[in-house]
C-alpha cells in the first residue's frame, strides 16, 4: 500500500513541464485527459494516479485543511503533505517531517482539536478517496495515520 501511494504521490505533484515549441495544433480530444476509471487507487496506472491526485485528492483535501486552519494551510499543495522535498520532486510517504506516531506516542503534545480533525476528517476522507477501508484494530491493513506519518518504534 505504501509503495502504491509513494508512486502515486511522486507523480501526482507534477514533473517538469516543457514549453510547447510546435506551431501545429492538436485536436481537443487528444489533449484532454481521459476520464479516470471508477476503481480503487491501487488499481490505477502511474499516469492515472497523477491525474487522480490532481483531480480528486487536492480539490477534496484543500478545503478540509483550510477550514481547519486557514492561515497555516493558505497555500495548500504538494508540500502540505509531502514536505519540503516535494519542491525537488520527491514525494516519499510517509513524510519524515511529520511527527512520529504509534502506541508509545504522548498524545498530550498535540492539540486535541488537531487529533480530532485528523481522526474525523482527514483520515476518513483520504480512505474514501482511495476507495480503501479505514485502519482500525480489526482492520490493520486499512488506510491509517502511518500512511502519512512515520511510525514510532
Amino acid at each position: 500500500m505504501r509503495a502504491i501511494l509513494l508512486v502515486a504521490l511522486i507523480t501526482a505533484c507534477g514533473g517538469k513541464s516543457t514549453p510547447a515549441t510546435s506551431t501545429t495544433t492538436t485536436a481537443p480530444a487528444e489533449t484532454a485527459a481521459k476520464p479516470l476509471p471508477d476503481v480503487p487507487f491501487d488499481q490505477l496506472d502511474q499516469d492515472q494516479r497523477a491525474q487522480f491526485m490532481k483531480e480528486k485528492v487536492v480539490p477534496a483535501m484543500k478545503p478540509i485543511f483550510q477550514n481547519h486552519d486557514a492561515t497555516k494551510y493558505a497555500e495548500f499543495g504538494c508540500k502540505t503533505c509531502h514536505g519540503k522535498e516535494a519542491a525537488a520532486g520527491h514525494f516519499d510517504m510517509p513524510n519524515m517531517e511529520l511527527p512520529k506516531i504509534g502506541k508509545s506516542t504522548d498524545w498530550s503534545q498535540f492539540k486535541k482539536e488537531d487529533i480530532e480533525w485528523m481522526k474525523n476528517d482527514v483520515k476518513p476522507t483520504m480512505a474514501k478517496l482511495l476507495q480503501q477501508p479505514e485502519w482500525s484494530p480489526e482492520n490493520p491493513k486499512g488506510f491509517g495515520c502511518v500512511e502519512c506519518h512515520p511510525a514510532a518504534e
